[in-house]
């Protein structure tokens, strides 16, 4: 039985550190190294020379700018409050106040105890703001009307609108010059996170198709720690019409692809060291291993590594790094949004779209230049004969499923379940309603996580029982096993002389290997898996415990423990309960090697790679669970504990220091003495 639990445990251990390993170099894939023999075998390189461009770059027509003074309106409601700008009629603003579960209204704060910003504010003027204007057949257009001041039709005296529950307001935005014509139309409801949306641009040659901007960058803003473990880095998530959930980490999106090897700035010329794909029109140029954006550029032309440029960004050199421009993914969507840990930003169309447009700008922290994040952003398609409803909001179950069932769409598909999700989903809210069942006596989320452990480990003490008994019968059988492969490994040297009794060791081995089923006592572990990811999950996403102190120095139980106390009181209770586990007595070097690996080295390492630095509430759960763990184990190996001889010989010969002979073979001695007399 030790065997067969080591070698799963072993198995399991080596598949973490496998897809640790692959999914580190999948998120952060290590940057290729030329070889040294390749640095001094190869004669020093010359410049290249560029070739001179056939022809001039063909100027493109700017739209006209109106007189329109620019100006900001504040929309107020009871859950949160934006500015919109008329540059541009976009986005620069947007504070989560609250949200309603339960009919509990509950206030959200930021990382930092300030109001909860989800734009960059910072950053918007460099990458752009939410809602602005993508015309994938005019880029140009965009970008001047990107710029432009718009009218706005209502409300145009006001700078602050507030809107109470059951109040609507129509905001339209318009713009128009000779031969070029925008609307964008935003409705607001004064309960809810929901904003509908339409758009249209109209230009000489007809309506535009028209993508409006999610980002970048969406989440608590003050939040500056690096995604790690138990984090969702910023993503874009697409739902498909076949009911599949799509899922583009920022990392994937517009990876360098080349770098640049000479700049001829006159003729706005550069020579990149690998050629671009087919049917790239638009590139992004980098500087400082990605973390510097330079700006982006049209490509009118490219043969091989030459490309002409419309214009090219200032501080642009050789060494920095050319990608495209943006990304595509391609399928019918009911939704696509932008999320990260906890928050989104997601468009829902009552008509599906075909694609969406992804960008991604890598920047170094301002306050620390160590530190970079990621600033992706998603465009999608918006009609003006057809609503697309924009969720700006928490991720939030109760709430998402609530959104999701007024537009019709599976919203609870913005968060991540993990692999196991159709096992580990139903779990879910049953853990939620316990959780704050037992929050609303105690009025602490800490305190409802132990409570919660303590019934779960209890309800599932029949199967620790039940794993109990059955690694207690396998060491039982162990010797009388390894007597029996002991024989037929004898047997086996001349197998027709011994068939028969062959067969009967076999039957007998079987008959063993029945009652003590060496799986009967990991099926129970495996039967609490889905259990403890939904309870991980849970953990993970619950705005609930975002921010949720417990005792003393642990303030949010969101966040690692400041001190490690947690963890390591944790990896106690693990090597604890490891130790009262049942297991056969050996005297076989490498099995007792195996025993100190299990019992000592596994609990240190998984505190150390995996428990340091996760969630405290998570921490907290893991090792209340050890804690009842160890007290139900000693319940049970008191309860089927072997009773010991009381009486005899035996008795006697133990009290006086020598071992008498076992209770089966003192009975046969008995009735040979019998049997004698007579």
């Amino acid at each position: 039985m030790d065997r067969y639990r080591f070698i799963l445990a072993l198995t399991l251990s080596l598949l973490v550190l496998v897809l640790w390993q692959v999914g580190m170099r999948y998120f952060y894939p290590p940057q290729p190294q030329p070889e040294l023999a390749e640095i001094l075998s190869s004669p020093p390189e010359r410049p290249p020379v560029i070739p001179k461009p056939t022809a001039p770059p063909p100027q493109l027509p700017l739209a006209q700018t109106t007189s329109t003074p620019q100006r900001e309106i504040e929309i107020v409601t009871p859950y949160w409050r934006a500015r919109f700008s008329n540059k541009g009629a976009v986005a620069t603003s947007w504070i989560l106040d609250k949200y309603k579960m339960g009919g509990v209204e509950r206030r959200i704060t930021a990382a930092d105890g300030k109001d909860l910003e989800l734009i960059p504010t910072d950053a918007i003027e460099k990458l752009g703001a939410p809602f602005s204007m993508r015309l994938p057949w005019v880029p140009e257009l965009a970008t001047q009307l990107n710029q432009a001041t718009f009218q706005v039709s209502a409300a145009a005296d006001q700078k602050r609108i507030e809107l109470t529950p059951g109040q609507e307001l129509e905001l339209t935005f318009t713009y128009s010059s000779p031969g070029i014509s925008a609307r964008k139309t935003f409705k607001f409801r004064g309960e809810g996170f929901v904003v509908d949306v339409t758009a249209q641009v109209t230009s000489s040659s007809g309506d535009q198709r028209v993508e409006l901007l999610l980002g970048p960058r969406i989440g608590d803003q003050s939040d500056k720690r690096a995604s790690g473990s138990y984090s969702t880095p910023p993503q874009v998530i697409a739902y498909n019409n076949a009911g599949s959930r799509e899922a583009v980490i920022s990392k994937k999106i517009t990876p360098q692809v080349a770098k640049i090897v000479a700049v001829d700035s006159g003729s706005h010329r550069i020579q990149i060291d690998k050629p671009l794909a087919e049917g790239v029109d638009e590139i992004k140029i980098v500087a400082g291993d990605e973390q510097v954006l330079l700006g982006y550029a049209r490509v009118l032309s490219h043969e091989g590594g030459a490309l002409t440029l419309q214009s090219l960004p200032e501080g642009t050199s050789a060494g920095n790094g050319v990608a495209q421009a943006s990304d595509n993914i391609r399928h019918g969507y009911r939704w696509v949004g932008l999320v990260d840990h906890y928050f989104t930003m997601t468009a829902i169309p009552d008509l599906p779209i075909d694609e969406a447009t992804l960008t991604n700008v890598t920047l170094k922290d301002p306050a620390d230049d160590k530190v970079s994040h990621d600033y992706p952003s998603v465009a999608v398609p918006v009609r003006s004969d057809s609503v697309t409803h924009i969720f700006v909001g928490p991720k939030d179950r109760k709430l998402l499923a609530e959104v999701g069932h007024g537009l019709g769409v599976d919203l609870e598909a913005l968060i991540d379940y993990g692999f196991f999700h159709f096992m580990v989903r139903p779990i879910v809210p049953v853990i939620g309603w316990a959780l704050d069942g037992l929050a609303g006596v105690f009025h602490n989320y800490g305190w409802s996580i132990v409570g919660v452990t303590f019934v779960i480990n209890l309800c599932l003490s029949p199967l620790r029982f039940y794993s109990s008994r059955k690694m207690k019968q396998a060491a039982k059988h162990q010797p009388r096993l390894k007597e029996l492969q002991e024989r037929m490994k004898k047997l086996k040297e001349s197998p027709k002389k011994s068939e028969k009794e062959m067969l009967e060791l076999q039957k007998e081995q079987m008959a063993l290997m029945k009652e003590a089923n060496p799986l009967g006592g990991c099926l129970p572990m495996l039967l609490q898996m889905p259990i403890f990811w939904a309870f991980f999950i849970y953990l993970t996403i619950s705005l609930d415990v975002r921010h949720a102190p417990w005792i003393l120095w642990l303030k949010d139980l969101s966040t690692a423990d400041p001190y490690h106390v947690l963890p390591i009181v944790m990896c106690v209770t693990m090597i604890g309960q490891t130790k009262l586990t049942p297991q056969p007595a050996t005297a076989d070097p490498s099995m007792k090697m195996q025993r100190l690996m299990m019992t000592w080295l596994m609990p240190i390492m998984l505190t150390w790679f995996f428990f340091l630095s996760a969630p405290s509430g998570l921490v907290l759960y893991w090792m209340v669970s050890n804690v009842v763990g160890v007290v139900v184990q000693l319940v049970i190996n008191k309860i089927t504990a072997e009773p010991e001889a009381s009486a005899g010989d035996g008795a006697k010969s133990e009290k006086s220091g020598k071992k008498g002979p076992p209770a089966a073979k003192r009975r046969t001695l008995e009735k040979e003495v019998v049997g004698s007399v007579k």
